[in-house]
């Protein structure tokens, strides 16, 4: 009897399987299309039909994946998505130097953030490209948290919590 439980529970990796997950895999990437419709030059009522249309095409993409592939693909799927995406959380312990860095990676894009519209020009021509600058500083600001670890999420979170207490060790 538990030899055919596991070898029901055994997933098929076969051709149906593969093609499941390129469907998943393109229907994410088809919201990369809502700006090429959204600037053709196309009747506004056709631009929202195709805009809907393509920001549904990720549910869609895994209902069709789910058909193809079976519930049981899907869910194998979905596991080895998150053992993967497990492994990139913040670890709870770091270092001192990765901490020092973090915090520079952290204060960097806020205090050009702050101190850019007082003096615009004097370390680099943010004019030009100011939508860029802004993307960079917004990454480097994201990359900062993960640099940071875990601990100083808590210490985050610890802002927003009103009973929370300081122990400086």
């Amino acid at each position: 009897m538990k030899s055919t439980t596991q070898a029901s529970s055994r997933v098929q990796l076969g051709w149906r399987f593969g093609f499941g997950v390129i469907i998943v895999i393109g229907g994410y990437v088809s919201l990369a299309l809502i700006p090429v419709v959204a600037s053709a030059d196309l009747n506004v009522i056709l631009k929202t039909v195709l805009t809907g249309f393509i920001g549904g095409t990720p549910l869609l993409s895994k209902l069709v994946a789910i058909a193809m592939m079976g519930r049981p693909g899907f869910n194998f799927l979905k596991e080895q998505v998150l053992r993967y995406s497990r492994q990139l959380l913040p670890a709870k312990q770091i270092s001192r130097l990765r901490h020092r860095i973090g915090l520079v990676l952290f204060l960097l894009p806020l205090v050009f953030g702050t101190f850019e519209p007082y003096a615009p020009g004097i370390l680099i021509d943010w004019s030009e490209n100011r939508v860029l600058w802004s993307l960079i500083g917004d990454f480097v600001f994201i990359v900062s948290l993960f640099v940071l670890g875990g601990g100083f999420w808590e210490k985050l979170r610890a802002l927003f919590t009103y009973d929370a207490e300081v122990r400086i060790p």
